[in-house]
């Protein structure tokens, strides 16, 4: 029997075993380990972005796959997540184009938020580099807490009582009890946006010395996840910053919400 082989089609599939192995890539990183040639990689890439098989990440310039292999059962993407990065991105960019001020984009994951993607390297302004994927604490970060003001007080204890004790993912990484934490998210509720609370510095060893606003990004009429505009702590505080960019990120908040719906 005469054996048929595609050599384009066996390219493709050869790049996309190299991400689901290595889980984000450059081009160099793809050729090296593909020994496939930089413009067949190229072409290759073009066409699986375009099916939205492939992204590339605006925060570090790496390709990401969409989809689940075999070899990937372990790992997990969120169903449609193509779509949502496409929802997403485009207007988040236009919004760091028009303030300067670099987004974060976060997704509430289980009892976490996880960060999509930034605008960070699109920013005029030298900001902490961001990290797609990175894992974040949904009490502690602006986007979380955002989240949190437009839920009810059941649906946030529901998260604590998952994460009580947990000195990582829940309250007790800050020593607030709930009490405590509720009379900060009533605040936000009244003003209309969220921030990270005193105690949380980011997901670093360091302190990564940044503030933020964020408001929540809806989907079926329930908080999806956050939009932030971050800053250097210092230069501004929050109410000055809100007074100037809060209506550019609602509005951008609101285009975002509507596409993911």
């Amino acid at each position: 029997m005469v054996e048929l082989k595609n050599r384009s089609l066996d390219r493709g599939i050869t790049v996309l075993e190299v991400l689901a192995e290595l889980g984000a890539c450059t081009l160099a990183e793809l050729h090296a380990k593909s020994k496939i040639p930089k413009s067949t990689i190229r072409r290759l890439l073009g066409t699986l972005i375009a099916r939205h098989i492939v992204r590339r990440s605006v925060s570090d310039k790496k390709y990401r796959i969409n989809i689940i292999l075999p070899a990937q059962k372990r790992k997990y993407i969120p169903e449609n997540f193509p779509i949502y990065i496409d929802a997403v991105m485009p207007h988040a960019m236009d919004l760091t184009k028009e303030v300067g001020w670099p987004s974060d984009i976060n997704m509430l994951q289980e009892n976490h938020m996880t960060v999509i993607d930034s605008t960070r390297p699109m920013s005029p302004f030298e900001i902490y580099p961001g990290m797609v994927n990175r894992k974040i604490n949904l009490f502690g970060s602006a986007t979380g807490v955002a989240c949190f003001a437009k839920m009810t007080d059941d649906e946030i204890a529901d998260f604590h009582e998952r994460t009580n004790g947990d000195r990582i993912w829940g309250l007790a990484r800050f020593d607030l009890t709930l009490d405590q934490y509720m009379g900060r998210i009533n605040y936000h509720r009244e003003c209309g946006y969220g921030i990270r609370i005193k105690e949380y510095g980011g997901e670093y060893i360091l302190d990564d010395g940044l503030a933020a606003i964020a408001v929540p990004l809806f989907k079926d009429k329930k908080p999806w996840g956050g939009l932030s505009l971050v800053w250097t702590r210092g230069h501004r505080d929050h109410q000055d910053f809100a007074d100037e960019f809060l209506p550019l990120l609602n509005r951008t908040a609101k285009l975002i919400s509507a596409k993911l719906g």
